[in-house]
Order: C-alpha cells, then sequence, then structure tokens
C-alpha cells in the first residue's frame, strides 16, 4: 500500500527492542471457528467481554485496560477507572523516558494500512500474559535486561493483532475459509536461542492464549448462530465500549445516522 511507510515509521522503533529476526515460533496453533471471518474480528475489536469470558487473560490484564467502562453512577468504580489512568500515565511517561516509545498511535479508519498500536501496562508481575504474570521464558527477546515491560499491542486492518512482551510475542491471523468458517492462526516467538524445556514450557508459553482463543471461538459460534437466523436485524454500536468495532467497518463513531 502507498502508505505503508507510515506504519513503518511508527512500528520499527517500537518493535526494535525485540529483535524479532533472532526470534523462532516455539508453536503454531491453527484453530476453525465455526463463524463469519467479520465476527472473528469484530469480536477481537472489542474487549467488553474480556472480564466475564476470559478469566485466564484477566490474570494480566486490567479490565481498565480493555475496554470496561463504569456506569456512571457507579462512583467507586469511576474513582477505580481515573486510578488506574493515573497509573497508565506515570508507567508510559516511565516507558518513554528509558527509550521504549509506548503511548497509543491510533490510524485505523480511512487508509489502507489501518494500525493501531499502544504498550499496555500488565498487571501482576507485569511481566508476561501468563497465568501468573510473570515471564514464561528466561531468554528475553533481543538484548531486553528487564522482561517488566508491558504489553506492545498491534491491530492492523483488516485481519490481524498481536502481543510482544519482554520473554515472547504471539502473533494472530484471521483467514476466512468460507461464509461460516474462519481459520485463525497463532503462533508464539521466543529468543531462537531458547531451549524448550531448559529456558521455557511450551504448556505454560501457550496456556492463557490457547484458552482464551477456545473462548473467542465458542462467542464467535453463537454469533454466527444469531445472525443465521431471518429475525437477526444489525444494532448500534456503543460509542464507549465497541468504537474499534466500528473502525472496522470503516466507519466512524459518532455520525448522525449512528446515534
Amino acid at each position: 500500500p502507498a502508505d505503508i511507510d507510515d506504519l513503518a515509521a511508527v512500528l520499527e522503533p517500537r518493535l526494535a527492542p525485540f529483535d524479532l529476526r533472532n526470534a523462532k515460533v516455539a508453536r503454531q496453533v491453527d484453530l476453525v471457528e465455526e463463524g463469519n471471518w467479520k465476527l472473528t474480528m469484530e469480536n477481537n475489536r472489542e474487549c467488553y467481554h474480556c472480564a466475564g469470558n476470559h478469566p485466564e487473560l484477566g490474570q494480566s490484564f486490567n479490565k481498565y485496560a480493555v475496554g470496561f467502562v463504569p456506569d456512571a453512577d457507579d462512583l467507586a468504580g469511576q474513582a477505580e477507572a481515573a486510578a488506574y489512568e493515573a497509573q497508565v500515565a506515570a508507567q508510559v511517561a516511565d516507558w518513554e523516558a528509558r527509550g521504549f516509545p509506548s503511548v497509543a498511535v491510533e490510524h485505523l479508519s480511512g487508509r489502507a494500512t489501518g494500525f493501531r498500536t499502544e504498550r499496555i501496562m500488565l498487571d501482576g508481575s507485569g511481566e508476561s500474559q501468563t497465568l501468573d504474570t510473570k515471564a514464561a521464558c528466561r531468554k528475553l527477546l533481543g538484548g531486553l535486561g528487564d522482561a517488566k515491560l508491558g504489553g506492545l499491542h498491534l491491530w492492523t486492518q483488516p485481519n490481524s493483532w498481536h502481543h510482544f512482551m519482554g520473554d515472547h510475542a504471539v502473533t494472530f491471523c484471521a483467514i476466512p475459509l468460507d461464509p461460516e468458517h474462519t481459520l485463525v492462526r497463532t503462533r508464539w516467538l521466543v529468543h531462537k536461542d531458547a531451549v524448550e524445556g531448559v529456558d521455557y514450557d511450551l504448556d505454560r508459553l501457550t496456556e492463557v492464549w490457547n484458552a482464551t482463543n477456545a473462548q473467542d471461538a465458542a462467542l464467535v459460534e453463537l454469533a454466527q448462530q444469531g445472525v443465521r437466523s431471518p429475525a437477526y436485524e444489525p444494532g448500534p454500536y456503543s460509542p464507549l465500549t465497541e468504537g474499534l468495532v466500528d473502525q472496522f467497518l470503516g466507519r466512524q463513531v459518532g455520525r448522525e445516522d449512528d446515534e
């Protein structure tokens, strides 16, 4: 695409510390979801469902980091969300000062190379997307000396998403097979010199996203059953929690016909 250089300019300094050219694929899992690929992506582009449907992923992701919005009359929740945002701002400032670009960059609509990237603070030890939130691989990616770098998050339009942490990376791609089946390909990357059974345990490395992918597949299957119904009518998107879904469709939240 003509604007691919814009994507590269943002991502190259963010990905450079991980030295992915010197990583290897530790495992690839192909999962066929029983739903249209656009339902797979709509499910991915919102995480309001995460708090109630992804307990494994929830060990490392704070609910306020992935789209949860407290009700307007929930004063305790509003205060909790504000405190979390302040904590995130301080952590992002620290990462930026240490030379790790982290602030959100979003160009999802109206362009060929739509993308969004942001370094997200992880809960617990803050090291990795694992059940105990600690690094799953003792040999860190690149020349990193610190695993506690949050999770660098990348979405690309129309069909991929990725997470890069100090110890490993996880990449995802949704590939349409037919109108009601989608192949979701997941790859886990570790340092090329990391030795399975010595530096990392493969089950521990992959258990969070294997569980999360299976949970999402069940949700997509239910959604497919719903849209297959002759009574189905598309509903409006929430501007608070589903704005990214709307941008996946190439629209902008807030237009008159969306309100």
